[in-house]
């Protein structure tokens, strides 16, 4: 009879004995995967091997030379980020894994990481002090930091060790290049190709370095020979017919990419470069009539068809875009394609202001995937512009979440935060664009302007001086650099930009105008002259230095040099109806009224349509007390200029301060007719209705026509809605709006007397006797003072 000890032990045998089998199952499927995956990586097939390598990590995800493996597969797909990833998750595990850290720090050094590739190619060499790819490694970081010696002789390390090696020779060639030894390095890779005939990379950098020192034939016979040795590579013809537009050989070009679609009848990305290359160089009809056939041939080459789309939009074939895009939606229905194509319907349908149509789509999309990234980024920017920021920021944040380096979701987030009155995240997001895109300018000088607004001067100086550093002839840099030095009153700090801007090119005026302005600032009128006439020197019909130059001599109280200056202008240049408009403000400045009459009108026979001098001659009549005449002289300056807001606004001043409510409102009419889809005319109409012309119909107007003013972000037009809402008694809607204007304009007792009246109307007598307190202290005229005072005494 069997013992219960003996058949534990037995049953303890069994178990032993699975588990080994077991074991060895697992280490023979890993095997078998890795053996597959590393064929597959060596046949080209670089997807298929990236899931053979996977299969091993799902059996034993500690298997780093498997993820390394995967690494390879991946960065093979120029999949980099990911490649990146699972390189770093070997360095990190696997302190003998040499290789990883080789391509990590190659990595590194490719996005001027210099030091901590450095560290990488040190712990590589560490394990195996002569690995050839460590060392040209190594090599790269020191020519990065410029130790060129030290360099060499690392790369001649490599050489030692493995003479033939493709990587170590392309090092060698590139250092010699930098160090303008062109002829050494081309003599090197010729050697080298000769011993590997079959070796792309060596005869690219070769054909390079024989279009750099002018030998343009034999650059184009090695291109030609890349085809050759890969006939199934795109990139080959490509890089040929570019060299050959860049030596302006457009036909041959031409035919480069016409012999790729032959040999590659597959590929749309073929088809789609020779489609490219016609549109830019003969024309998009020619373009046209090139695509048409291949969608016809191939109704699923989508990119053709949106390829196709975008042509017609350039011509503005707005019809032919939008049926180009609905056919794709028809053919693929909810496949990607089909999808993408109703993101772009809705940036279109938006983009010709048929937004309700647009915003039908964009649901569309979301309801399918409500993940997709650009529908989420178009709902963002409808949210934007109805003024619903915390909804456009949702949309905005869950696009970052799968994109968090999307530069423009970045952006218009920030926007958002930014109109949310949320600065120090709009502040965040700006940083996150300078990191990802370092060399966009406008980012660097939006997140210096927001450094600049929450008093961090020493941080918005330093964008600007990142922004200078990595782009020294940036002009908008170097403008932006300046304006921060003036506003910091660092006058000799202004000056040396102003320098700098100067150095830049002989003919340029800008420098010099900057340091005009410099000196003008610091209240140095006699240099800032001297430097307005060296900036017109160089450019005689610039306009801002002739303007700022007068304004310095009437200051300067010299009004006969100002004169003397445009009276040399007008000779030089007699069409030149700027410097007449400034020599009749000279001579208005002087009471000549008489001269200055003449002045204006000669500049309106050369420029009928400007505004400025009916502005300035209606000026003089008022000077002589004739309103009449002045009236006139607007009214006809609103005709001759269609209806040049500047001079309704002019004219309705002045008609207001007679008190004949009915004229204004009519002139305002007269405006918004003119310029319906202007902010001002809009504003100016529903404003002046709210305040004199207030029945419940004119109200209801009013509101509907105000509607887009609430998505501005101006205090002003913000005013205008809340004020409308007040006078409805739509008070808690009032309050909102005009808690938001006192926010955004501090200083505008206007508002402070509009939102203190409403809350005299909510009952809250606190907030009302603060707000129209504010209104009245502000010792500033405006309508509705009496009625504020009024009101402050009741209270």
């Amino acid at each position: 009879m069997t013992t219960k000890t003996t058949f534990l032990k037995t049953l303890g045998i069994a178990v032993l004995t699975t588990g080994l089998l077991a074991c060895n199952g697992a280490e023979e499927r890993k095997a078998k995967y890795m053996d597959e995956g590393k064929q597959l990586l060596q046949a080209g097939d670089f997807e298929k091997a990236q899931l053979a390598f996977k299969n091993v990590l799902q059996i034993d995800p500690k298997d780093w030379e498997s993820r390394y493996q995967m690494a390879e597969a991946l960065s093979k797909q120029g999949k980099i980020e990911n490649a990146f990833k699972e390189y770093s998750t070997v360095v990190a595990n696997s302190e003998n894994h040499v290789m990883a850290r080789v391509r990590v720090g190659q990595l590194l050094l490719l996005n001027r990481a210099v030091d901590e590739a450095e560290k990488m190619a040190g712990e590589a060499l560490a394990k195996q002090p002569d690995n050839v790819e460590a060392l040209v490694l190594l090599a790269g970081v020191q020519a990065a930091k410029n130790n060129d010696d030290t360099a060499i002789a690392t790369i001649e390390r490599a050489l030692k060790q493995s003479p033939d090696d493709v990587s170590a020779t392309l090092m060698m060639a590139s250092i010699q290049t930098k160090l303008n030894q062109v002829d050494k390095a081309i003599g090197l890779l010729k050697q080298a190709s000769e011993k590997k005939a079959d070796s792309v990379p060596l005869r690219s950098m070769l054909a390079g370095l024989y279009a750099k020192s002018g030998q343009l034939g034999e650059a184009e016979t090695l291109l030609a020979s890349l085809i050759k040795l890969e006939p199934q590579q795109l990139q080959h013809y490509r890089t040929l017919a570019l060299f050959q537009v860049s030596t302006q050989q457009l036909d041959k070009a031409e035919a480069t990419l016409r012999d790729a679609v032959q040999q590659l009848p597959d590929n749309d990305t073929a088809k789609s470069y020779l489609v490219d290359f016609l549109l830019e160089k003969r024309s998009p009809e020619v373009a046209t009539a090139e695509l048409l056939p291949m969608i016809e041939k191939k109704p699923d080459a989508y990119d053709l068809r949106f390829k196709l789309a975008n042509i017609q939009l350039g011509q503005k074939q707005v019809d032919k875009a939008e049926a180009t895009l609905k056919e794709v939606v028809e053919l693929d229905k909810l496949g990607a394609s089909g999808i993408s194509a109703r993101n772009k319907l809705a940036a279109l349908y938006s983009m010709t202001k048929r937004v309700d149509e647009a915003k039908v789509l964009n649901k569309e999309v979301l309801d399918n995937n409500p993940r997709d990234a650009e529908a989420l980024t178009l709902r963002g920017q409808f949210a934007l512009n109805d003024n619903k920021m915390p909804e456009a920021i949702s949309d905005f944040r869950s696009v970052l979440v799968d994109q968090p380096n999307n530069i423009a979701v970045l952006k218009l987030l920030a926007a958002a935060h930014l109109r949310n009155n949320e600065d120090e995240l709009a502040r965040e997001n700006m940083e996150k664009v300078v990191a990802a895109a370092p060399s966009d300018e406008v980012a660097r000088m939006d997140l210096a302007g927001l450094f600049m607004k929450a008093g961090r001067q020493d941080q918005a100086k330093q964008q600007l001086e990142a922004l200078i550093k990595a782009n020294p002839k940036s002009l908008k840099g170097l403008e932006a650099l300046f304006k921060f030095e003036l506003s910091q009153k660092h006058w000799d700090k202004a000056q040396d930009v102003a320098t700098q801007v100067q150095q830049l090119s002989d003919r340029d005026a800008t420098g010099f105008y900057m340091s005009g302005l410099g000196y003008q600032a610091e209240n140095k009128l006699e240099a800032s002259v001297e430097a307005f006439q060296k900036a017109l020197d160089r450019k005689p019909d610039a306009i801002e230095p002739l303007t700022e130059m007068v304004k310095s001599l009437l200051v300067l109280k010299q009004p006969e040099k100002a004169v003397a200056k445009l009276q040399q202008v007008i000779k030089q240049q007699p069409d030149h109806f700027v410097a007449y408009n400034l020599l009749g403000g000279v001579y208005l400045n002087q009471q000549k009224f008489a001269d200055a009459k003449a002045i204006y009108q000669k500049a309106l026979t050369i420029k009928p349509e400007w505004y400025s001098p009916y502005r300035n001659l209606a000026l003089i009549e008022l000077a002589q007390k004739n309103q009449p005449e002045a009236e006139a002289i607007y009214r006809k300056g609103i005709e001759k200029t269609n209806g040049a807001l500047e001079l309704v606004d002019d004219l309705a001043r002045l008609i207001h301060r007679s008190g004949n409510h009915e004229k204004v409102l009519a002139l305002y009419e007269e405006s918004y007719k003119a310029h319906p889809d202007s902010a001002v005319a809009v504003n100016n109409l529903a404003s002046y209705i709210s305040d004199f012309a207030a029945t419940p119909e004119n109200l209801a107007r009013a509101e509907k026509m105000a509607e887009p003013l609430a998505k501005a972000n101006n205090a002003n037009l913000l005013d205008t809605v809340g004020w409308i809402a007040y006078k409805q008694g739509k008070f808690d809607r009032a309050k909102e709006l005009l808690l938001q204007v006192v926010e955004k304009a501090p200083n505008a007792a206007i508002s402070r007397y509009h939102l203190g009246m409403v809350y005299f109307k909510l009952n809250d007598t606190v907030n009302a006797k603060e707000q129209l307190q504010k209104a009245v202290d502000g010792k500033v005229e405006f309508d509705g003072l009496a009625e504020a005072k009024e009101t402050l005494a009741k209270l």
